[in-house]
């Protein structure tokens, strides 16, 4: 039996279009960066998990950076990640100003 790990056609069948009409209405405006749309996406994502402030980001380890500064996380800290991890959290942790540490146990490899 084959059994599908997601099936992101399905999902995006049913967002497609209002997709399409948001993707066009910032293409005409060339409004890639910032802005009115982002400020909407900001307020809305807060509203939708009840939080009072939103930052958009533009990637993954922007993300983690900005939460380590915000939890306090600077120069004089360690962070301690698996050696496996992608790249974007040892480099976050570096941006947020701390030194990064990893290792691994040889009997667990």
């Amino acid at each position: 039996m084959r059994v599908p790990f997601i099936d992101l056609k399905a999902q995006h069948a049913a967002l497609a279009e209002p997709l399409r009409q948001a993707m066009a209405a910032v293409m005409a405006e060339c409004a890639f960066v910032g802005g009115h749309w982002v400020r909407d996406f900001e307020a809305a994502f807060a509203a939708a998990v009840g939080a009072h402030h939103c930052l958009g980001v533009g990637n993954g380890t922007d993300a983690l950076a900005i939460a380590l500064r915000a939890a306090g996380v600077g120069p004089g800290d360690e962070g301690i990640t698996a050696a496996n991890t992608f790249i974007a959290t040892a480099e976050a942790i570096t941006m947020a100003g701390a030194r990064r540490s990893s290792s691994i146990a040889p009997t667990t490899i």
